[in-house]
């Protein structure tokens, strides 16, 4: 999947773990600081169960983080995870479709349905060999330009002469290579 489009932000175990190594204590010491069982401390930072205000006030207090940080950074945490959530099942369904559209040109053609267990390499092959021109920007809703090159030229490209026709189409229309049959013929295997 491309890359860069999942966010990222560190969790409430991470922000508790670094702080704890910062201060040199241990969890054990810091479910003592807060007056709770070490047992709930592990599960919070180990991301098994969620701080609750009053609690997250007295890790900020023992960790000596302003009010709020630990509610803050769990908040955050939550946001993300739903949100990176939304983005990996838009790429699902993105996939989904461009899948449908190989099978419907052709592709896929000893499968009885839409093969869903294909690698990432092996769906943007098949694109970029069974779908039309203007259906080839789909990818990019899910892979980076620089990923689906590298496919072409792995996988396509090295094929040589066989793909001549269509190395050539995508080199000048997908990836705007301005001599595309010296870049073709470096990368091609000589049959």
């Amino acid at each position: 999947m491309q890359s860069g489009s999942i966010i990222s932000v560190p969790s409430v175990g991470e922000v508790i773990k670094g702080r704890i190594i910062e201060l040199g204590i241990s969890q054990m010491e810091l479910s003592a600081r807060v007056g709770e069982h070490f047992q709930t401390i592990s599960a919070i930072m180990n991301g098994k169960r969620d701080a609750s205000i009053p609690l997250s006030v007295r890790i900020d207090e023992a960790l000596g983080f302003p009010s709020g940080t630990i509610a803050l950074a769990q908040t955050r945490y939550q946001v993300e995870r739903e949100v990176n959530e939304k983005q990996s099942e838009g790429m699902k369904e993105k996939r989904h479709i461009i899948l449908e559209k190989i099978k419907a040109n052709g592709g896929f053609w000893s499968y009885q349905g839409i093969p869903d267990r294909l690698d990432d390499d092996a769906v943007i092959e098949s694109a970029l060999v069974h779908l039309d021109l203007e259906d080839l920007p789909l990818l990019l809703g899910i892979w980076s330009k620089a990923h689906i090159k590298r496919v072409w030229k792995e996988r396509l490209v090295s094929q040589g002469k066989r793909m001549n026709v269509l190395n050539y189409i995508l080199a000048v229309k997908l990836f705007g290579i301005s001599n595309p049959d010296k870049y073709i013929s470096k990368y091609a295997h000589p049959y």
